[in-house]
C-alpha cells in the first residue's frame, strides 16, 4: 500500500515571553509532523492543536532536526517507509 516518510516538523507559534536580557522572544510548540508519499503528495498528522489567543492559526514546517550535519534518520525511511495499513503507522 502507500507508504510515506517524515518530511517536515509542523510547528506553530503560541505568542511570546520576555528573555532575561528584557528582550522579547517568540514561543513555538511542535504540533506534528509533515509526511510525503512516494508519490510525492504531502499528509499532515497532527499530535496536538494550540489553543488560546497567541495562535495565530498557521503551522509553519521546518526540516526535521539535523544532528552532527546530517539528516536524522526517522525508522521510517530505514524500512522504506509507513504502511498505511498498519494499526499505528507512526
Amino acid at each position: 500500500m502507500a507508504k510515506m516518510t517524515p518530511y517536515r516538523k509542523a510547528v506553530a507559534k503560541t505568542g511570546t515571553y520576555k528573555a532575561r536580557d528584557g528582550s522579547e522572544k517568540s514561543r513555538y510548540v511542535n504540533v506534528g509532523t509533515l509526511f510525503q508519499y512516494e508519490d510525492g503528495g504531502l499528509c499532515l498528522k497532527l499530535d496536538s492543536v494550540p489553543v488560546g489567543d497567541g495562535w495565530s492559526g498557521f503551522i509553519s514546517f521546518f526540516e526535521i532536526d539535523q544532528k552532527d550535519g546530517q539528516q536524522r534518520k526517522p525508522e521510517a525511511s530505514q524500512s522504506g517507509g509507513y504502511d498505511l495499513n498498519d494499526d499505528v503507522p507512526f
